[in-house]
């Protein structure tokens, strides 16, 4: 196996599970709307969403377009998902105030991807310099990753790069910053997309974290998969 100096984790779905955030802030918007976060509205909010997140673009990262405007994308994203809300309860809100409502429920949410997360990393940090490389809002991740930044060498958060994963922009960026060479690199994450391919793609190693079981896809080159957090530990210590 080969020596690595520096181990860079992506954070939501790796270290951070991004659904419990998500679910936190469902219930404070229902709150503000004096709605019972009943099933249906649940529902209803998931699809407000995902029309939103669609219309938006924000998952054809690959596309020039949402590469080089993906953080206008997103807010633009967030303020259609409140106003398809508010549209399908018939209810009137500021929708900037429910923008901040969510951004801030996201923010609060710590709640690691597995209960030993923050343990491992921690071992790992001993051996490894860690780095996190996340596309997301600067306000908010450093919020939500504030257990984890006394471990880390760097930060990457793309709103505040200018460039997004899965961009050779976003990892040549990293790489100069750290000044350090690819086969010094391990990219841990689980995405396929903004992870693996995306590492890969300018020539670093890559560990899929794949705790779902899913099948890798015909053509993606991985050169080590884990179902746990703890199978880093057999693998890197």
């Amino acid at each position: 196996m080969p020596i690595y100096k520096y181990l860079i984790f992506d954070v939501d779905d790796t270290l951070l599970d991004f659904y419990p955030a998500f679910a936190t802030a469902q219930r404070n918007i229902a709150e503000k709307l004096g709605i019972e976060p009943t099933k249906e509205y649940l529902e209803t909010d998931e699809k407000c969403g995902w029309k939103a997140w669609e219309e938006s673009g924000l998952d054809k990262t690959e596309e020039k377009d949402v590469q080089e405007n993906y953080h206008v994308y997103y807010y633009q994203y967030l303020r259609k998902h409140f106003e398809y809300l508010l549209e399908a309860y018939g209810r009137v809100c500021d929708v900037q105030e429910l923008v901040d409502c969510y951004l801030k429920s996201i923010s609060s949410s710590k709640v690691m991807k597995e209960p030993d997360t923050l343990s491992i990393y921690v071992k790992l940090s001993k051996r490894y310099k860690l780095v996190l490389a996340t596309n997301g809002i600067e306000q908010v991740q450093k919020e939500r990753l504030s257990d984890f930044l006394p471990y880390t060498h760097r930060l990457y958060i793309s709103e505040k790069i200018g460039f997004i994963k899965p961009t050779g922009d976003f990892y040549n960026y990293v790489m100069s910053d750290l000044k350090c060479r690819l086969d010094e690199c391990l990219m841990i994450g689980d995405s396929i997309t903004n992870d693996m391919v995306g590492a890969k793609a300018i020539g670093m190693d890559v560990c899929y974290y794949n705790t779902k079981g899913k099948k890798i896809p015909e053509g993606v080159l991985v050169d080590y998969e884990v179902n746990s957090i703890r199978d880093l530990v057999q693998i890197l210590l």
